[in-house]
């Protein structure tokens, strides 16, 4: 009997002792969507740069259509940008959370190298 009731507190000790996973804070979590909405953020002032020069270019050039398609596709790919409200950035937000999330339950040993 004593054996046995060794046995359930070994059991016992063994699964406390296991560390749970660590999971981000709400604070790193807001640090990781502020982090991607500041690079998409980037990303569409680079584009309305590019926008700026479309739509600024001589008068033969704002009125081909090369060029009408090309601001008009540099305008939604700004609204693209900077929508973080899309399945996209969404997506991109959890993987970096779980890669977040990863890193912290890495192994100290594979953290060193």
């Amino acid at each position: 009997m004593k054996k046995i009731a060794f046995m359930f507190a070994a059991a016992a000790m063994a699964v406390a002792c296991t560390e749970a996973p660590k999971t981000a804070t709400p604070e790193q979590v807001d640090s990781i969507y502020n982090a991607l909405k500041a690079a998409a953020q980037q990303k569409a002032d680079e584009v309305q740069v590019e926008y700026n020069i479309l739509v600024e270019g001589t008068e033969d050039q704002i009125d081909s259509a090369a060029c009408v398609a090309a601001a008009d596709a540099a305008k939604a790919a700004i609204v693209e940008a900077a929508d973080t409200t899309n399945e996209a950035f969404k997506a991109a937000f959890e993987e970096a959370v779980k890669a977040f999330e990863a890193a912290l339950n890495a192994p100290v040993e594979a953290a060193a190298q």
